[in-house]
């Protein structure tokens, strides 16, 4: 309850200061005159026709641009004004009065540099790599320029902004994300231009209310630059457009031509490869110069109260600004950037490491030498499974045992029907009359399957448990290699349990060939590493032998859990019994065909794992337990932290990435990742003698099982903040498994 309380404490305090700074940081940075709200703009334009602009000032061709109130006073005296304060720039001339007629506003041109001077300005940076290159080429020749960077640009590179204010170059506002002001709301468009002077005064102490549209063209952009002038900026255009933005990859960038007038020249240093444009500045610097210009910012043409401003103390809603947008599109980054470094190490070393010890398994098993076993010195094993309505598969699951090639007369199978509600317990009871020395049938009202398992274990006469689902066929041999253990080990730390090999035995679409790539490269390599290790932390009930002395140790099966084969696992471990990996111990089980039901399955998975591994924490980072306390389990938390925090925050960077043209390293880790995968399924297929058929499924195992762990994860972790259990959720048996296909293997005592 303390916990919950302080967290809602910590909630209200962040909640009150976001209150009461949000507004702050949101509000404009300049004076705003009369007419502040911000619907202003869209309804002043909105008496005329908008397409029939009247364009004036200095000869159509002006450098700055305002649009201007028209107040007609006496007889056809025109009165040029600001909309917002009234006051007055100056008269109209007769040729702007005819241009105007009767609209109630026009957009004035007004300030054009000397002759021969150029004024250089850069959009759309600063760039992490041109933008420097540029600043060194004109630090070389002496040129001032203007930039009119994008907030969004500055947040990632707030150092190659700071270099371009302390030497000495005119900055302005170019939005924060380059965008169309038509196309977006008052709201949206104010704060574009607020959040990047916010930014700006943050990053280099730097204050300007010179601002650019994006993309230009302010004869069609009289929204842009009455909202702009509203929040007190001065829209900026150009006289001579390079086009630099045209040019492909390589292309060379013609060098415009100078006419001994002065231009504000439009270039970019960002938004691109902007190589070429670098080429054709320095051809067009040494170009001017040989003809005699000289080089400014525009500070020379600027009316006074627009000169930008240095040294401005940042306010605290600048740094709020500034910290959000970091927050936003810095730190993403950079977790994708730890996130992608520790994936690839951590995936290179754990593949590796795994692969070494698959591999020297695989080698060691071959040259194992296993002792004979007379019938006499077999220990008798009771086979034990639990049925809960499981008509469709139990008398081939049954012949599968009746198959076996351990002496009929060393084991016996209890069946535990739990409660079915179909012919289950017919079918047993009928298969018992013609297997009545081998096969008890033991019937109860339904509890689950620990509690069905459970009761099985007690009936049982043996001192080796093996246990198996219902829907799962075994090969003849299958018994024979999960005991063997328990005879080979006799001596020295107790055989608690041995896991054999599920495979995927109805592979019969693309979903279940997934999951038979999953179930051998997570056995065949994964475990056998685990097993090397002692470190196994999944005995699959579906396959496995158990010591049943060990059984009893641990209270047998619990319901504690939805994976009872992983509790106890980790609790005989605890205990300090030792679990093994058999490969040659295979059973063939039946896989979900639909994804709808691979999703129930594996809910039930997820759920129950997180269920154990959150019961066995104490386990964690514990040296006594060995490798299974120090990397099995960590790991597999990992597994689970990693994802459930930064999984959405990857995949939003990854679109990002994508849609900011930096798709390569989107596909270079996914290629990366594949290749990994590919190397595992390669070893696992050799090692299990399996189809390399699977290998086919490696270019898109990632697209299956990427979107179906976020959401059994998510799913999973919901149900446990929530604390509603997951149902057992049984799949619908189709009977798909062969047993044709459960063929015989040779006897190796």
């Amino acid at each position: 309850m303390s916990v919950v309380l302080a967290a809602a404490i910590l909630s209200l305090c962040m909640a009150i200061v976001a209150i009461l700074i949000v507004p702050y940081a949101l509000a404009p940075i300049w004076r705003v005159p009369a007419h502040s709200e911000s619907s202003f703009p869209r309804n002043f334009l909105a008496q005329a026709d908008i397409e029939d602009l009247p364009i004036i000032g200095d000869d159509k061709y002006g450098i700055f641009n305002r649009i201007v109130k028209v107040h007609r006073y006496g007889w056809n005296n025109i009165a040029l004004v600001d909309p917002f304060t009234e006051q007055v720039y100056r008269e109209a001339t007769d040729e702007e009065k005819e241009q105007i007629g009767q609209n109630p506003y026009a957009l004035d041109n007004f300030g054009r540099p000397a002759d021969r001077v150029l004024m250089l300005t850069f959009d759309d940076g600063p760039d992490a790599v041109h933008t420097p290159e540029l600043l060194d080429l004109l630090a070389r020749e002496g040129v001032p320029v203007t930039f009119f960077p994008i907030g969004k640009a500055i947040v990632k590179n707030p150092e190659v902004f700071r270099r371009i204010v302390r030497e000495g170059h005119m900055v302005g506002n170019h939005t924060m994300t380059h965008t169309d002001f038509d196309s977006h709301g008052n709201f949206w468009n104010r704060e574009e231009l607020i959040a990047t002077d916010r930014i700006m005064r943050a990053t280099a102490h730097y204050g300007t209310r010179l601002f650019r549209i994006p993309k230009g063209d302010p004869d069609n952009n009289a929204l842009a630059v009455l909202q702009a002038q509203q929040l007190g900026y001065l829209q900026v255009d150009m006289d001579l457009d390079t086009r630099d933005w045209e040019s492909l990859p390589g292309q060379p960038i013609e060098t415009p031509q100078l006419d001994g007038y002065g231009h504000v020249v439009l270039m970019h240093d960002g938004g691109g490869d902007r190589t070429a444009t670098l080429d054709m500045v320095a051809n067009l610097i040494a170009t001017a110069k040989e003809q005699g210009y000289t080089f400014a910012t525009l500070e020379p043409i600027l009316p006074p109260e627009y000169v930008p401003l240095k040294n401005v103390t940042p306010v605290l809603g600048d740094v709020v600004t500034l910290r959000a947008f970091q927050l936003a599109w810095v730190v993403p980054g950079q977790v994708l950037t730890s996130l992608f470094w520790f994936g690839v190490l951590s995936l290179s070393l754990l593949s590796l490491f795994y692969l070494t010890l698959t591999i020297l398994f695989h080698y060691r098993s071959r040259s194992s030498e296993w002792p004979h076993c007379s019938k006499e010195r077999l220990p008798f094993v009771s086979v034990v499974f639990a049925a809960w309505n499981e008509e469709k598969v139990i008398a081939k699951t049954l012949t599968s045992l009746r198959r076996s090639d351990y002496p009929q007369s060393c084991f016996e199978v209890i069946v535990v029907n739990d409660g079915s509600t179909d012919r289950t317990r017919e079918i047993a009871q009928q298969y018992a009359q013609r297997w009545p020395t081998h096969l008890r049938v033991i019937n109860k009202p339904n509890g689950g399957k620990s509690e069905a398992l459970n009761a099985g274990v007690r009936m049982a006469r043996g001192e080796i448990i093996v246990t198996l689902d219902a829907d799962t066929l075994f090969r003849p041999n299958t018994i024979r290699m999960l005991v063997r253990h328990f005879i080979k080990h006799s001596h020295g730390k107790q055989i608690g349990a041995v896991a054999g090999h599920v495979k995927v035995g109805n592979r019969r679409n693309l979903l279940t060939w997934w999951q038979s790539l999953e179930y051998i490269s997570g056995i065949c390599v994964t475990r056998i590493a685990e097993g090397m290790l002692g470190a196994i932390s999944i005995v699959p009930g579906a396959c496995s032998a158990w010591r049943r002395s060990a059984l009893m140790q641990i209270g047998g099966f619990s319901s504690a859990t939805l994976a009872e084969d992983a509790d106890a696992t980790l609790m005989l471990q605890s205990l300090g019994y030792r679990v093994v990996q058999e490969n040659r111990a295979v059973a063939e089980t039946e896989a979900p065909e639909s994804m709808r039901a691979l999703a129930k399955q594996r809910k039930r998975w997820t759920y129950g794992n997180i269920q154990a591994l959150w019961k066995h924490k104490g386990m964690l980072l514990r040296p006594r337990y060995g490798m299974l306390g120090m990397i099995t389990m960590p790991y597999a938390l990992l597994s689970l932290l990693v994802p459930l925090l930064f999984l959405p925050l990857t995949v939003v960077v990854a679109v990002m990435s994508v849609a900011d043209g930096n798709w390569k390293s989107v596909a270079l880790f996914a290629a990366f990742v594949a290749g990994i995968h590919a190397l595992i399924s390669i070893v696992a297929l050799v090692i299990s003698g399996e189809s390399k058929k699977h290998l086919l499924i490696v270019p898109i195992y990632r697209l299956i099982y990427e979107p179906l762990r976020a959401y059994l994860l998510y799913a999973s972790v919901y149900r446990v903040i929530k604390g509603t259990v997951v149902k057992w959720d049984k799949l619908e048996r189709k009977s798909s498994v062969l047993i044709t296909s459960v063929v015989a293997q040779p006897k190796a005592y």
